[in-house]
């Protein structure tokens, strides 16, 4: 992360005393955000949690989409047994 930030020369006064104060006051800002990223990408345990709640969710969505193939698989065959028998009781009357 580099900021290119340009010192400005003191003056005397009280402008240039409040300049300089907002200007610290925004580097620290930066420099509290800059510490807690970083504090962020070091704490495994809480990495660790997060990206196993990740695969559990990508897993049960896994799971769902499996089991619905299933069920469509289950259907599609008890429509077709269906089928099967209403023709072959067709073709048996037809015959008689």
């Amino acid at each position: 992360m580099t900021n290119h930030h340009v010192t400005r020369p003191v003056e005397a006064g009280d402008d240039s005393i409040a300049a300089v104060e907002a200007d610290l006051d925004t580097t620290r800002h930066q420099m509290a955000d800059t510490l807690d990223e970083l504090a962020s990408r070091l704490d495994v345990k809480t990495r660790g949690k997060e990206k196993a709640q990740e695969v559990k969710q990508r897993t049960q969505v896994a799971v769902r989409s499996r089991d619905v193939q299933i069920r469509s698989g289950i259907v599609a065959a008890i429509v077709l047994s269906l089928i099967l028998m209403l023709a072959r009781r067709k073709r048996r009357l037809s015959a008689e």
